[in-house]
């Protein structure tokens, strides 16, 4: 089960996301065909439980540079996709200068939550998955009800349909919270749960924080979730 798009996207550029993905593209694929370079690059521009631990002033720049890299194209690919999906929504409510200033630190929190249940870990944690995360997380309290395009693979049949935005953002979180029980994190993998669900609890935070606090935030909602509502009339 897939998700490849929603129904609150709109005829704006989304420069914003179109950046990133770029960025990201450009930065990582060429350091998949270059196997040393991509290993120094995952080593010293990772986010290393124990380095945070015993020097935490000299690897705090990782906060920073462990989100823009990835370990293989399947990792690229999904960042990119989830990027896609939920941050084309929060560009066009935020705006495109807030979205790009936001993105570098977006992963943070996940990392300190990761360092926090795994302190003595020696694996690297990379990829822009924390930050994906919050944006789902905060696409979770601003647009629940908005529609999930999906798909649905078994071999080689396949079926579109939608769901609601918040019963896949549910099954997704569910999903992580049951593998970091079950799985934990794996030296091997570098499968980092703690990473995913700090940066979705904060995005749920994060966007609560600004619903209320903004006095014209149910305002801008509405008048987001009108436009679409009238778009997806008009199509029918």
């Amino acid at each position: 089960m897939i998700p490849y798009s929603d129904n609150l996207k709109h005829s704006k550029g989304f420069y914003g996301v179109h950046s990133l993905i770029f960025i990201l593209t450009i930065l990582n694929v060429p350091l998949f065909f270059e196997g040393n370079t991509h290993q120094w690059v995952l080593i010293h521009l990772g986010f290393i439980p124990i380095l945070f631990s015993v020097h935490p002033w000299q690897n705090l720049y990782t906060l920073i540079t462990s989100p823009l890299v990835h370990t293989d194209i399947y990792h690229l690919a999904g960042n990119c996709l989830f990027l896609w999906i939920f941050g084309r929504s929060l560009e066009r409510l935020f705006g495109t200068w807030i979205f790009l200033a936001a993105f570098p630190t977006l992963g943070a929190a996940g990392l300190l939550l990761h360092w926090v249940i795994h302190s003595d870990s020696i694996a690297p944690v990379v990829g822009s998955s924390g930050a994906v995360a919050l944006m789902m997380g905060s696409y979770l309290t601003l647009f629940p009800h908005a529609r999930m395009r999906m798909i649905f693979t078994i071999g080689y049949m396949w079926k579109r349909f939608t769901l609601p935005a918040w019963a896949f953002l549910f099954y997704w979180i569910g999903l992580e919270m049951l593998s970091l029980i079950t799985e934990g994190y794996s030296e091997s993998e570098s499968i980092a749960y703690a990473v995913h669900i700090g940066g979705f609890i904060l995005g749920v935070l994060v966007a609560m924080i600004w619903k209320v606090s903004y006095p014209f935030a149910e305002e801008h909602l509405l008048e987001f979730t009108d436009e679409s509502f009238h778009r997806i009339q008009s199509s029918n």
